[in-house]
């Protein structure tokens, strides 16, 4: 029961990515590519600082957790730190996750099990998977998503959006500064999901919090 749940919860906050990322715009050729192909080979930032640290709080299903997310090299390097605790029948159940990124090879560890997987995947360079910062309003209109206006949240000045899927299996509102997401709020498949930076240092993290631990085994892909 416990993994199903926390299977679950993965699955919402996936589908927010992968929805935000499944838009299409034909190319010099005429073929259809998804945005994110489109952007592969522009050097852009997924951060707004080089280095950092930036401490989250998340809801899913009613359940939350605060992940923690280390970044350098303008996030070329992440690594994300989640604990979730939930409590089943009056027993309390916590899982530790840890998501690696360095350049397109990607990591997913359950620090619990000691087991991990290891694949290549073109990381996104933002929620939506484009560069926010450089994308036009014509795109914008394209991918189903709409420009509220901007915000100061946490001293940085934010631009605010909405997207809504074709589908309507989506509907999220987002506030980033730069292509960093500050706020989401919305429902997938009809499940509320909020995510929210609660706190953000430019510190350079701790080297070892890119690399694999040693007592987890890895399965490649």
């Amino acid at each position: 029961m416990k993994h199903k749940s926390i299977l679950l919860i993965t699955f919402c906050l996936t589908l927010i990515t992968l929805c935000a990322c499944n838009g299409k715009k034909k190319n010099h050729d005429g073929q259809d590519v998804s945005v994110t192909e489109m952007k592969a080979d522009v050097k852009a930032k997924k951060y707004p600082f080089e280095k950092g640290i930036v401490y989250q709080k998340t809801s899913a299903m009613g359940i939350e957790s605060n992940p923690v997310v280390y970044f350098d090299k303008w996030g070329e390097w992440e690594a994300t730190e989640t604990v979730i605790e939930m409590e089943m029948m009056g027993q309390k159940m916590v899982t530790r996750e840890l998501e690696i990124t360095k350049g397109n090879d990607y990591w997913k560890i359950n620090l619990e099990e000691k087991t991990g997987v290891h694949f290549n995947r073109p990381p996104a360079i933002s929620p939506m998977g484009m560069d926010m910062e450089k994308i036009s309003k014509e795109m914008l209109g394209e991918m189903n998503i709409e420009l509220l206006g901007e915000e100061t949240f946490l001293g940085y000045p934010c631009k605010k959006y909405r997207l809504q899927s074709d589908k309507n299996t989506l509907g999220m509102e987002y506030l980033l500064y730069g292509n960093l997401m500050m706020k989401m709020k919305g429902e997938a498949m009809g499940m509320p999901v909020t995510t929210e930076v609660i706190k953000i240092e430019t510190v350079a993290p701790p080297a070892e919090k890119f690399e694999v631990p040693a007592d987890v085994e890895i399965t490649k892909y």
